[in-house]
């Protein structure tokens, strides 16, 4: 028995009869009535993780820049 609110049509694998096109916009079946590149643009949740990962990241770099920078400075 699927969870409730399960996609059956979700771990459906492509149609291998399809000439892989570029998509019409046209509504994707078990996606609802959203087209495709709707349907394929991550939820906030997901990109404010990415956003924050990124942010984590720049801010280990700028600290190791600036303690390279101070030791350069202090060798002088």
């Amino acid at each position: 028995m699927p969870r409730p609110g399960h996609d059956l049509d979700a771990d459906a694998q492509p149609d291998p009869a399809s000439d892989g096109d570029a998509d019409t916009g046209a509504p994707e079946p078990g996606r609802g009535d959203r087209p495709a590149l709707l349907a394929a643009t991550p939820d906030a949740n997901a990109v404010f993780a990415r956003l924050r990962t990124i942010a984590v990241l720049v801010g280990a770099l700028t600290l190791f820049v600036l303690l390279v920078t101070a030791e350069l400075l202090v060798r002088l």
